[in-house]
């Protein structure tokens, strides 16, 4: 998968400038477009230490403060990433890394749901989205680790290969139970975002809020429409650094959007330049042509946009178009030519370009 994702220096999930899921915040690849007035309230603040998230609501419900609401948001990211990070020993997920092999570990509601969608697109791509490809990140200088001075060798990659295999991870939905039958790690960077959007999504969805435009980093959901009947619009940034828009999308509904990208995002090992994002089929960075992928999920939780955008990222534009379409998953693609960039879609993506919208 990539470099799982999101992972942060320091205590948060993610690694700004070093993990693949910068996205949107990072690349900026997906930023709310301007809109006429009335205009939104919007709360702001950082996610997992480091990735800036927003939310905006067509308005605040009578008798909710904006400053409780506002740091009842703040106060679900922080406590969200005491269950996902691996940056810190005593969060629910490394404790659940340090179990025995072969002895259940009973986890709470929302590190069950993050195990489970990540498990579920790692089987659907057959381990090209790992969720225990960890070391293989580590490998390469994006997790924990500092950048390695010199480039991997084809024995320290085959070693970290065998400590990978989402298959070795089982759920037990009865009991809400996790259990790792092999020594493997789980890391769940490559949905941190999603998740967070998620999470956020609830602390809304308990006030009765039901127009809202939610993002973490480069993931987002938006809920049915802003104050003036109008649909959120959301654009997807020209990879050129000029922050115009290559396409702006038009949603209503309960759409969840995830783009996940490598070009502003690597480590130079030797004077060469490496993607943090990592096929676990070769144990090394991608090479492919693709510069970033966007996938738009109506009526479905952000984690598993965030997981099918990395997945789709890791296998690039030939074979994730192909790949997008067979799942049915509306994906949009920019990707390297001789000469600059090119686009390319699936069929069901074209339905959320602005215009295309009844």
């Amino acid at each position: 998968m990539q470099c799982a994702g999101n992972r942060l220096l320091g205590q948060g999930l993610a690694k700004w400038g070093r993990c693949f899921t910068l996205l949107l915040l990072m690349t900026g690849f997906l930023s709310s477009c301007s809109s006429q007035a009335p205009e939104p309230v919007t709360f702001t603040g950082l996610a997992f230490y480091s990735m800036p998230w927003q939310v905006k609501v067509s308005r605040v419900p009578q008798g909710v403060s904006q400053t409780a609401l506002h740091a009842e948001l703040q106060q679900t990211l922080d406590s969200l990433n005491k269950v996902l990070s691996t940056y810190q020993p005593d969060t629910e997920l490394m404790r659940f890394n340090a179990t025995k092999q072969g002895l259940p570990f009973v986890a709470s509601p929302t590190l069950f749901q993050a195990v489970l969608t990540a498990r579920q697109v790692s089987q659907a791509t057959q381990g090209v989205y790992d969720v225990t490809v960890g070391p293989l990140v580590n490998l390469w200088g994006f997790g924990p680790q500092s950048v390695p001075k010199h480039m991997p060798q084809a024995g320290e990659i085959d070693s970290a290969r065998q400590r990978v295999g989402w298959q070795y991870l089982v759920v037990e939905p009865e009991t809400f139970s996790l259990i790792r039958k092999a020594d493997i790690q789980v890391d769940l960077s490559s949905l941190g975002e999603g998740m967070g959007v998620d999470a956020l999504v609830r602390v809304l969805d308990k006030y009765v809020i039901k127009d809202y435009m939610v993002s973490v980093a480069g993931t987002i959901q938006v809920r049915g429409r802003k104050m003036s009947g109008a649909g959120w619009q959301i654009a997807i940034e020209k990879p050129d650094g000029s922050g115009f828009p290559q396409q702006r999308l038009t949603l209503d509904g309960r759409v969840s959007v995830s783009t996940s990208g490598s070009y502003r995002n690597y480590n130079e090992i030797d004077g060469v330049r490496f993607s943090h994002t990592v096929d676990p089929r070769t144990g090394r960075p991608i090479t492919h042509k693709g510069i970033s992928v966007s996938v738009v999920l109506p009526d479905e939780q952000a984690a598993l946009a965030d997981a099918w955008a990395t997945a789709l990222n890791v296998l690039g534009p030939e074979e994730g178009i192909q790949v997008a379409r067979n799942a049915g998953i509306p994906a949009y693609y920019l990707f390297k030519t001789p000469t600059g960039f090119d686009e390319a879609f699936t069929p069901s993506f074209k339905a959320f370009l602005q215009g295309n919208k009844p």
